[in-house]
């Protein structure tokens, strides 16, 4: 695992992780060679800017090489390309001035959306109504609504109502409440700093770990990370550890490991996956790696109080 990518690679392979709308694993499936499509990072803000830089050309590629020629896919319009499997409802409007838009298997776009590319939506995801995504990737079995802009959404993850997400990294069986929204701007316009790392960057939002749950009304500030199987309440103004209750600063409350371990197996369930022991191991030797950073910011021990 590489440190410098934590908490995204504590959880996942690098081959696993997206970033301009691909991962390695899908550069292999797809028949590219290694780099042609996913552009390693080496340092955690890098998921976010590879990402936009790369996904214009990244679909293009891949239309080149996997789609033009396929009967599996239409272009319903000039530069949207949509699975056969997939349905598109009423009053969903595309634009395509700025890139190519690709809807893959099983993928359902609900009503009134307004859908900006480049823009790639992977199998079986579900965008709500109202819904306004722009240059970003929606992982498998995503559910997303409200604003979306320059973002990755790994599989298994849901944002499905109102509120703003730009700019970020989001992992895997996140769960994103109505309301809640994350700055990618500081109001002084300087560079972002993100886990210590000057940027260089304008425009960073969050990371977002595996298995994190975000309270309804929720505000995150520009640039923080927040580590996996954290649980997240009111406004968030700096980095939030592993297995966390935040409240606020001065109240945060430690995740006890058998109730994060219950919600994942019970959010996975919903999903009719089954939550293997080796997942349980792996979030178990987490939770004991990342004791001291609880301690490090005084995450209580007990009972979480409002």
């Amino acid at each position: 695992m590489d440190e410098k990518l934590w908490p995204i690679t504590m959880t996942r392979k690098i081959s696993d992780i997206h970033s301009g709308g691909f991962s390695m694993d899908d550069e292999k499936r797809f028949g590219f060679k290694k780099g042609e499509l996913f552009e390693l990072p080496k340092e955690l803000f890098e998921l976010i800017t590879f990402h936009k830089k790369n996904l214009g050309e990244n679909l293009n590629k891949y239309k080149e090489k996997c789609i033009l020629n396929n009967p599996d896919y239409n272009e319903i319009q000039k530069s949207v390309f949509i699975h056969k499997s997939a349905q598109i409802d009423g009053h969903v409007e595309f634009n395509t001035k700025k890139g190519i838009i690709v809807i893959e298997k099983d993928v359902h776009i609900e009503p009134f959306s307004y859908l900006v590319g480049p823009l790639r939506i992977d199998e079986g995801a579900t965008i709500h109504p109202y819904a306004y995504i722009t240059n970003s990737y929606i992982g498998k079995v995503s559910k997303i609504g409200g604003e979306v802009d320059n973002t990755t959404f790994e599989s298994y993850s849901n944002k499905g109502h109102h509120g703003y997400i730009g700019d970020a990294y989001i992992g895997s069986w996140v769960n994103i409440g109505a309301g809640s929204s994350a700055s990618n701007l500081k109001n002084t316009y300087n560079s972002v700093s993100l886990k210590g790392v000057m940027t260089g960057e304008t425009f960073i939002g969050p990371i977002i770990a595996d298995h994190v749950k975000i309270a309804i009304n929720s505000s995150i500030y520009t640039g923080k990370v927040i580590g996996i199987s954290s649980h997240i309440y009111g406004t968030v103004t700096e980095d939030v550890p592993a297995f966390t209750n935040y409240i606020s600063k001065n109240n945060k409350v430690t995740l006890p490991l058998h109730l994060a371990l219950k919600i994942a197996e019970t959010m996975e369930s919903r999903r009719n996956i089954e939550m293997t022991e080796e997942e349980k191991g792996m979030l178990t030797d987490i939770y004991n790696k990342t004791k001291k950073e609880r301690e490090a910011c005084e995450a209580k021990e007990g009972k979480l109080l409002f």
